[in-house]
């Protein structure tokens, strides 16, 4: 019993029974509408929740500069939801080129964007550009600090004339100003660079798998290019191989930038039945410092 002036007020104690508060709750608690005590930490991330809609992963607020607050973008919640600092560079430099948003040309085969599968049946060869089904596009990464690289499968009646590629340019028609690094069906690797019409290797070959695990890589950064092949089911678990360094002289033309991308299939001899195709997979275009 409370007597407050003359007035008496008799109720149950306060986390009593009798119309009170309930039993049970602490500090760290809240009362919620259920008449339930609820770890006041739980209740405000469901509120966060519901206000981010849905929790977007590496979602936050922050000030939208006028007095009100708003919550990260996609792309900054990537790169807050990273719990790596390579996931965190891979979530604020990667580029993920699509390769449906190439353009397809069959030559004398089929190229097909969606997959990214260029083959040859059997009878059909190429020998030149306008023969080799190819898929090329802009990269849109920075012309002068960019990484580019793509996974090879070769299947069917691959041999030493049977190419598959990836090259930088400066055009993406004839390719004249060029660079391309080079898996042949035998598994055995090269790379050349084409100007003016003149042609000539940029490393010493070596060798690469051609069952799905072989990377080829070119990275463009600080006036240099470099040449890698990489091993292993994806970008971040191969083990890479630096093959070749040059100068961006190479090739030497007025327009030494590269903002053209492409994925050529050359094959020198009938392949015969069943054919002979090349799948490019996880193409990857990466923004360098």
């Amino acid at each position: 019993m409370i007597t407050v002036g003359t007035t008496v007020v008799s109720g149950a104690p306060i986390n009593g029974g009798g119309g009170g508060l309930p039993s049970g709750g602490t500090a760290a608690d809240v009362l919620t509408g259920d008449d339930a005590w609820t770890p006041a930490t739980t209740v405000v991330l469901a509120s966060v929740d519901a206000i981010l809609g849905g929790d977007p992963a590496g979602s936050a607020f922050i000030s939208d500069g006028g007095g009100a607050t708003t919550i990260t973008s996609a792309d900054v919640s990537a790169l807050l939801a990273a719990s790596t600092a390579p996931g965190m560079r891979s979530a604020l430099c990667d580029r993920t080129i699509s390769l449906a948003g190439l353009t397809a040309t069959n030559g004398n085969g089929t190229a097909v964007a969606a997959t990214g599968t260029l083959s040859y049946a059997s009878g059909q060869t190429g020998a030149a550009w306008a023969d080799y089904p190819r898929l090329v596009g802009a990269h849109g990464a920075s012309l002068w600090a960019f990484d580019a690289s793509v996974r090879i499968t070769i299947t069917g009646a691959a041999s030493a004339n049977t190419v598959a590629s990836m090259g930088i340019g400066s055009t993406g028609s004839a390719y004249d100003a060029t660079v391309l690094i080079r898996l042949f069906g035998d598994g055995q690797l090269d790379g050349f660079a084409v100007s003016g019409g003149s042609v000539w290797s940029v490393y010493t070959p070596g060798t690469l798998p051609v069952d799905g695990t072989g990377w080829l890589r070119v990275r463009v950064q600080a006036g240099a290019m470099t040449f890698w092949t990489g091993v292993g089911a994806t970008y971040a678990t191969a083990a890479w191989t630096l093959r070749h360094r040059a100068l961006m002289a190479v090739p030497p033309s007025a327009d030494t930038t590269y903002p053209s991308l492409a994925l050529v299939f050359y094959q020198g001899v009938n392949p015969g039945a069943p054919g002979v195709q090349a799948v490019f997979s996880d193409l990857v275009i990466r923004d360098l410092p």
